[in-house]
This record gives structure tokens, sequence and C-alpha cells, in this order.
């Protein structure tokens, strides 16, 4: 399978962050460093996620907070962040192409769409990939409802 290079974001998904943010972010992708291989990062990544996704639900029940907006709204900028964190130069397996899809940059989406679509090899692991992970195949579902649907933000 070709490597593919990863383009700089032209924007930072950790602008804004404050330090607490930022700290919370450059653990996470710490954690997925820690990993050697994307085979292995695949369920540390899903184990992150759903950790993100239990402390959103949280966050909504404070008054303070924008209750209305969905966890979908915000999944792709945390992935976004922790990619960039990680400073990868390029794609080369499913697994790494499978998140960088989810990324909030347009950058990492277009690269991963490239790796997937270059070859019919890359495209049925992709294809093979979301059918053996459930938990990815709903979060690319609810991913591709999202973002299709305007009226849903």
């Amino acid at each position: 399978m070709t490597a593919f290079p990863i383009p700089r974001p032209a924007q930072s998904a950790c602008e804004g962050f404050d330090e607490e943010q930022t700290h919370l972010f450059d653990s996470l992708a710490g954690i997925l460093a820690d990993e050697p291989t994307w085979k292995q990062r695949r369920t540390v990544f899903f184990q992150i996620i759903e950790r993100l996704r239990k402390a959103f639900e949280r966050n909504r029940q404070d008054p303070e907070s924008r209750g209305d907006l969905p966890f979908m709204a915000v999944l792709p900028l945390h992935i976004g962040a922790i990619l960039e964190k990680l400073g990868e130069e390029e794609i080369i397996s499913v697994e790494q192409a499978a998140f960088y899809l989810l990324s909030i940059h347009p950058e990492h989406q277009q690269v991963a769409d490239q790796w997937i679509q270059s070859d019919k090899a890359n495209l049925k692991a992709m294809t093979k990939f979301i059918d053996t992970n459930p938990f990815y195949a709903a979060l690319h579902q609810s991913y591709e409802q999202y973002s299709a649907d305007p009226d849903d933000r």
C-alpha cells in the first residue's frame, strides 16, 4: 500500500484551546503515539472517543453548557486536534485513513480519501474495516449524517 503525504492543516484545531484543553489533547496524542502501529492505535482511539463522549454527556448536564449541541458536532474537532498533535507525515494504513476521514481538517479528509481511492486493495480494506468495526461504522455513519444535514447544527 502506497504512502500518501499528510499536508499540514491551514488552521489548527487547537486554536482557542485553553491550557487545560491543550494539555488534554497533548496527553491523548501521547497515549496514541505510545502504540507502535495503527492496528494497535485503533482500539486505543476507540477508547479515547468513548471517554470523550461520556465526558461530553456529563458536561451537557451543566446548565451553562450548550445542551443542544450533539457530540458529532465536536468529535471531528477532537479527532483533528489529536491527529495534529501526533504530527504524522504520511498515511500508510486503512486504520489510519479511517480516523483521518473523521478529522475536522479538510486536508486530513482529502488525503485519507485519496489514499483509499488510490488502490482497489485500499478500498476493499476500508470496506472490510467498516464491516468488522461496528463502533467505527456507527461513528462514520453519524459523521456522514451530521455532515450532510445542516439542519442538525
